[in-house]
């Protein structure tokens, strides 16, 4: 009887020789695909986190950007308070100031109403005026505890801020703009023109 031979493929100079099996060849492939997605996910994901990174470093700066902004105000701010508290402690009495000066002018118009001779030849006036100066003493002093102090204004150059001109003429030896005389005193309130002094300012020839 004639032997039956198995229908085996050569291994030796066959093309099936080094080849993987056809299922771990499908296996390998999918593998493959799999890492390629994996890393596309991946690759997905780093992005949204820097773009999200990124959106916190533009947050942070606009925290810190309104902190500054914020600091600066409340610096204003105090700042105006403080000058709005030294405003009201200084010219809070300015109405109040402004009125009481007829008092000193009062007295300045007794003062200059009695003339020399006359205090001579009479010691009640005289006892009289010493007291109204007395007095004017007293009012200047309590005027100046306020910050109110009369301007000097004789020889100086007119400034419309601080002086009411109620007539100008030429004066020999005067420049021109220059006060020389006053009709009424002006007073300061620190600063600030608390009254105009009435003036005669010199002109030009």
């Amino acid at each position: 009887a004639t032997p039956v031979q198995a229908d085996f493929p050569q291994t030796t100079g066959s093309r099936h020789v080094g080849r993987r099996p056809r299922t771990a060849r499908v296996a390998l492939g999918r593998l493959g695909r799999w890492k390629s997605t994996a890393s596309d996910d991946e690759d997905a994901v780093l992005d949204e986190y820097r773009e999200k990174i990124k959106d916190v470093h533009v947050q942070i700066e606009a925290v810190i950007a309104r902190r500054v902004d914020v600091k600066q105000e409340a610096h204003q701010a105090t700042k105006r308070h403080h000058a709005d508290l030294d405003n009201a402690s200084k010219y809070g009495i300015t109405k109040l100031a402004k009125a009481f000066l007829q008092v000193p002018d009062n007295l300045q118009r007794a003062a200059s109403s009695v003339k020399q001779d006359e205090l001579e030849g009479d010691k009640d006036l005289r006892q009289l005026n010493e007291g109204l100066v007395k007095m004017q003493k007293v009012v200047d002093g309590a005027l100046r505890k306020f910050g109110v102090a009369e301007m000097e204004a004789e020889g100086q150059i007119f400034d419309p801020q601080k002086h009411e001109a109620m007539f100008a003429m030429a004066i020999p030896g005067k420049e021109p703009n220059t006060i020389f005389h006053v009709m009424e005193p002006g007073y300061m309130i620190h600063e600030r023109t608390l009254r105009a002094a009435k003036v005669g300012v010199a002109k030009a020839a």
